[in-house]
């Protein structure tokens, strides 16, 4: 076989055979070829209910944004609008991935699909990977909620879509969004050889970033201080996630014990996940997760009589199920031990030093689980955050005001300087001409761009 033939022949097989099973060489090439400062949704429209494809291009240039998500989801016309757009785009030298909604959020759960190929998403990997060789600015594509289809989404699935992209377009990236209490290991493992990066949506706070960073480059198996019942996880009767230290009862008849505490999925249903703590074996405070909203509050337990007569008890923070789970997500943080009457061996800020213990798929961030990785891979990381007051009230509760909406935009540009993510993106920033919040975000967004080495 002559060298012409052979390198015919690689130049052919080579990008179909690069997504499958070589995630190490698309984390070498980074995909984000610059920080990504992004919008998501909220497009602008024309009395016809077409997208008004120059106001919005002209807005997303004032805001300064590098890259717009462009939602097809609520008009049929939404895929050819697009076509109108990626030109437009191009010459305003805005990047532009393509976002899609994924069965849940389709009929018959909805009354619209993502048209016109619905849930075919392997062809559409196949047209959007086709329009990116017309349009070199289309270089991603989302899936929204995808850890919620998960069970359809599967890894062998995730490969499938890809290697069909790949065939015409190698470069074209693919991430599915995600929330916070979905970035585990499991999903790491199961899903890092299948995907470019994930889009990672409204955290809570600046250590809730931190956190998922660490999950995501390797530096960490579990989210330290928490006890978890990842989202997507399937539970029984009895499993739990347990941290447990040891605790010198001192002289005098009074022992209390005080901590804040916070879980942030309450939801509506009650009677699954319950948080404990335990004196030794015993049972000395619970609360349900469920049918309370998920707010930052201090609880105090006088624990005398179960430590009285005792030189040392075990305490135990758990995470308990006394009904069985398919999907209902949440996490348990710990902060700000305090103790009368006992001295524990160590307190909260030092997770690491507390006993880890689990039943079933629950996950405790304390003990052997927060030895260091070996920083083995980068998965790309894009934070969102709400950028409207109906969508920042729905997951931070009031007041959904310019100035906090502002102040979370910040927290996540500080945490794209300090390289703990590498893109910010809004969602459904309302980029209309009376906006209160689209000003604050204009400087942000330049603040912070100007800040960026070049």
């Amino acid at each position: 076989m002559n060298t012409l033939r052979i390198s015919v022949i690689l130049a052919v097989l080579l990008p179909c055979l690069g997504i499958l099973g070589r995630a190490e060489d698309a984390h070498r090439r980074p995909l984000l070829s610059h920080p990504q400062f992004a919008d998501y949704d909220a497009e602008l429209r024309l009395p016809n209910g077409r997208v008004d494809t120059d106001r919005l291009i002209a807005r997303l240039k004032e805001l300064g944004a590098t890259t717009y998500y462009w939602l097809i989801f609520h008009a049929p016309t939404d895929w050819d609008d697009l076509k109108l757009f990626l030109p437009k785009a191009a010459k305003a030298k805005l990047e532009v991935w393509v976002y899609l909604v994924p069965p849940s959020e389709s009929p018959p759960h909805t009354t619209l699909y993502s048209e016109p190929f619905r849930c075919d998403y392997v062809r559409w990997a196949e047209e959007i990977a086709r329009l990116s060789l017309r349009h070199r600015n289309l270089t991603a594509w989302v899936i929204d909620d995808f850890y919620a289809n998960h069970g359809f989404f599967t890894p062998a699935y995730v490969r499938q879509m890809q290697s069909h992209a790949k065939r015409i377009n190698p470069h074209l990236a693919f991430l599915p969004l995600m929330y916070f209490d979905e970035i585990t290991r499991r999903f790491v493992e199961q899903y890092r050889e299948a995907i470019e990066g994930v889009v990672v949506a409204y955290p809570q706070d600046r250590q809730e970033i931190d956190d998922a960073w660490a999950i995501l480059t390797d530096r960490a198996a579990v989210f330290p201080g928490q006890l978890d019942c990842p989202g997507g996880t399937p539970s029984s009767v009895g499993d739990f996630a347990a941290a447990t230290i040891s605790a010198k009862v001192l002289a005098g008849d009074r022992q209390v014990i005080r901590f804040g505490q916070q879980n942030d999925n309450a939801g509506q249903v009650t009677g699954y996940h319950f948080k404990q703590l335990l004196v030794d074996d015993q049972v000395v405070w619970e609360e349900d997760v469920g049918g309370k909203k998920p707010k930052q509050r201090e609880v105090t337990v006088d624990v005398s009589q179960f430590a009285h007569g005792k030189a040392h008890v075990d305490l135990t923070f758990r995470m308990f199920e006394k009904k069985p789970v398919y999907n209902f997500g949440v996490r348990w943080r710990f902060k700000d031990l305090q103790t009368e009457g006992l001295e524990p061996a160590a307190d909260l800020r030092e997770p690491e030093k507390w006993r880890a213990s689990h039943r079933g798929g629950l996950e405790a961030g304390f003990g052997e689980a927060l030895r260091p990785g070996k920083a083995q891979f980068h998965i790309p990381y894009v934070v969102m955050t709400a950028g409207s007051a109906e969508e920042f009230r729905l997951r931070h509760d009031d007041p959904a005001s310019p100035q906090r909406m502002a102040d979370w935009l910040r927290m996540c540009f500080e945490a794209r300087r300090d390289g703990k993510c590498d893109g910010v993106v809004t969602y459904c920033l309302d980029k209309g001409a009376h906006s209160e919040f689209f000003p604050l975000a204009v400087k942000l967004f330049h603040d912070y761009r100007s800040a960026e080495k070049p």
